[in-house]
């Protein structure tokens, strides 16, 4: 049955004139959707909603109240409140959010889910492109609106953002939302999931929470390359950090850009940052006489940190998005 023929089926059922099979797979049906309910109703408020969407079948098909028997009657308050719990939950959906961005066109949502064990390409009408990783289904429209190109993902996908300032390229993936205009990045959204991640390659990124308010501020942050968030969903925290592997984003101008010969430590940890973008900080002053000799080209930069690290008799850890040098120094 599509939603042409459902819609049917339900103004039949509210002008009484369905058979008692199709009665019981309406009132099945809303049944179904009250036990979905996430947030259920006071009796106050499902009676203010049955006014309200009472008020608004007879606008649009032209029901009047004496026409009703007393069973469809007293079946529809069931099936009004069903619709309104559907109807309030939904249009708050992430899923909504895409239709609602093309409201003002003629021009569907194109549903894509990658069933193969192997990453699907696509290319939008933009110029972005999309790797849709195996069991993850993107959702876009077939034509951008003219303030955002809003899309919504579930699952895992890499994006390559062809950049527009004046339409920025908007990502929902549950209660995230990842917004650019021109950039690449991860984000990995499993329903199953506790957490969602994005992890930025190249550009800038704003990552924050979904609210219902306009005006509310955002829980987010700023990603820079070679960073990323985790959001997890239970407790609505949202904690930045580094990827596992970084890699290389400014590439050498020259093939010894890193190459050091009794280069001071800030010296090293400087060009680092200029290749990387990532911060570095030394925490002690007994690094501040502190040479470097070595070359760290076409090295991860765990290995590269590891090999000035043990030069200076020093350690480094992680916290958040930025790197700490510590220990007692060179003698």
């Amino acid at each position: 049955m599509n939603q042409f023929e459902f819609d049917q089926l339900l103004e039949k059922y509210l002008n009484g004139e369905c058979t008692p099979e199709e009665i019981a797979f309406v009132e099945q049906w809303s049944e179904n959707m009250l036990s979905m309910a996430t947030s259920p109703l006071s009796v106050s408020e499902q009676q203010q909603m049955e006014t309200q969407l009472w008020e608004k079948i007879q606008q649009t098909v032209g029901i009047k109240p004496f026409r009703w028997k007393p069973w469809a009657l007293a079946a529809c308050i069931v099936l009004l409140i069903g619709l309104g719990i559907k109807w309030y939950t939904w249009q708050d959906s992430p899923e909504h959010l895409i239709r609602e961005s093309i409201a003002s066109s003629n021009w569907g949502v194109i549903d894509l889910t990658n069933h193969s064990n192997k990453v699907q390409k696509l290319t939008l009408e933009d110029g972005s492109e999309v790797q849709l990783n195996p069991n993850s289904t993107i959702s876009y429209p077939e034509h951008f609106g003219q303030k955002t190109r809003t899309v919504y993902l579930k699952g895992e996908a890499f994006f390559s953002i062809k950049r527009n300032p004046a339409k920025p390229f908007v990502v929902h993936t549950g209660e995230l939302v990842t917004e650019v205009l021109g950039t690449s990045f991860t984000i990995k959204s499993y329903e199953n999931a506790k957490a969602i991640e994005v992890l930025v390659r190249t550009g800038k990124v704003s990552v924050y929470e979904r609210t219902k308010a306009e005006n509310t501020r955002k829980n987010g942050v700023i990603l820079t390359p070679n960073q990323k968030v985790i959001f997890e969903k239970e407790s609505k925290k949202i904690i930045p950090s580094l990827v596992e592997e970084p890699v290389v984003i400014v590439p050498p101008v020259q093939p010894t850009q890193l190459i050091f010969e009794d280069a001071q430590l800030s010296q090293v940890l400087q060009r680092l940052k200029e290749s990387y973008m990532i911060d570095f900080e030394i925490e002690s002053d007994a690094f501040e006489h502190c040479v470097f000799t070595g070359d760290i080209n076409d090295l991860p930069l765990h290995t590269q940190l590891n090999l000035v690290c043990k030069a200076v008799n020093a350690s480094y850890e992680q916290r958040g998005t930025v790197i700490f040098l510590y220990g007692s120094g060179c003698k």
